[in-house]
């Protein structure tokens, strides 16, 4: 008996199609009452040419080839499974009573995996065929996992390179504002030098902070330090930053804060995604614009909500933009990012037992809404 896991083997690989090229009509019909039996689809070719046609039709999960077919030798038909796309995946056993061993090395070279000699027993051919059927699902499942790699750290390099361009022109900027002091040192010109400076500065130290935090999560867990606090009050002393955020660009910002309203909670974590949420809707917000900011308690505890008037992302892309290396060019109105921010603000909201999402602006915009109990305990989740 094949025992317990001969069976889930058997029931994993049922269904699947098999496509046989023997040319001998006993042997040909021995193969098909058999793999029939163990619950696979067969489709049988005679010649090289009606495997090949075969093929193009569509590809099979196994291929059973026999060498000797009357129009051309059965390796050709391997070939030609290896020269379409996907037919890599696919196992090729040979069925020959050639055991030379230059056979098996040419037949290797063409991408065969595996021989039987004639005259064939069944219990080795079943066993040889459900190893093959596993190897295929192996192969594919090595490939997605390989294409997976291949595509993160592609995805890891471009952020590597938005962090990059993004702290050299902030660099850039302090460098602007440090050389136009020295041209003209007026009072107003000093102060609003000195602004922009902090600004940048801030939105540098910003950056590196949620590098460092999102760094950390994967390796460890971040661990959150929950106070009791007043909103309307934790608020006040952030006003300042988030002024600088918008001002330059003439933009105005409106805060609606339920008064009295308390919440357990990280404040520092939660200051930052403030002023993550707030930079992002000015950065992406029209000249002029208003920035919306509304802390209010709901069912779920605390809901903040920052809404910009900028250009509305559609709804099958919102989820997308929370990804800590998503594509700024996938997103419309982008402008070159680091794609760190909102990934930040994504963790704090998990950190806190909430979360976050993206929604319609009314009139126009988007809304970014952040809802966390009021009362969380301090925990770290997994990376």
């Amino acid at each position: 008996m094949d025992g317990w896991n001969g069976i889930e083997n058997r029931r994993a690989d049922r269904g699947a199609q098999v496509l046989v090229v023997e040319d001998v009509p006993v042997t040909r019909e021995f193969l098909r009452a058999l793999l029939e039996d163990a619950g696979y689809q067969v489709t049988l070719a005679t010649t090289a040419f009606e495997g090949a046609a075969a093929l193009k039709n569509e590809l099979p999960d196994l291929v059973m080839l026999d060498l000797l077919l009357p129009d051309q030798n059965g390796l050709q038909v391997c070939r030609f499974l290896r020269s379409i796309p996907g037919g890599d995946d696919v196992p090729v056993l040979i069925i020959t009573v050639d055991d030379r061993a230059e056979t098996h090395a040419e037949a290797v070279r063409a991408g065969a995996d595996d021989f039987l000699r004639k005259p064939l027993l069944q219990a080795e051919l079943r066993t040889r065929v459900r190893s093959l059927l596993r190897l295929r699902q192996l192969r594919i499942e090595l490939r997605r996992d390989r294409d997976a790699i291949l595509s993160l750290q592609a995805r890891k390099d471009e952020l590597v390179q938005f962090v990059v361009h993004d702290l050299k022109n902030m660099t850039h900027g302090l460098l602007a504002c440090v050389d136009f002091l020295e041209i003209d040192a007026s009072q107003d010109q000093c102060e609003k030098q000195r602004r922009r400076i902090s600004e940048i500065t801030h939105g540098m130290v910003r950056m590196i902070q949620s590098m460092l935090d999102l760094s950390v999560h994967e390796q460890a867990g971040l661990q959150i330090q929950p106070e009791r606090f007043q909103v309307e009050h934790w608020l006040k002393p952030i006003t300042v930053e988030l002024e600088s955020l918008h001002q330059r660009r003439n933009q105005t910002m409106r805060i609606d804060v339920e008064p009295d309203l308390e919440v357990e909670a990280d404040p520092q974590l939660l200051e930052r995604l403030v002023l993550n949420l707030v930079e992002n809707a000015s950065k992406y917000g029209p000249e002029g614009a208003t920035i919306h900011l509304v802390a209010r308690g709901s069912e779920e505890g605390l809901r903040l909500s920052v809404g910009d008037e900028g250009e509305r992302i559609p709804e099958a892309l919102r989820d997308r933009v929370f990804d800590r290396y998503a594509r700024a060019t996938d997103l419309p109105g982008h402008k070159p990012g680091r794609g760190l921010g909102l990934a930040f603000c994504r963790l704090v909201a998990e950190l806190h037992e909430g979360r976050i999402w993206l929604e319609d602006h009314e009139p126009a915009g988007n809304r970014f809404v952040l809802e966390i109990p009021l009362r969380c305990q301090p925990r770290a989740t997994a990376g």
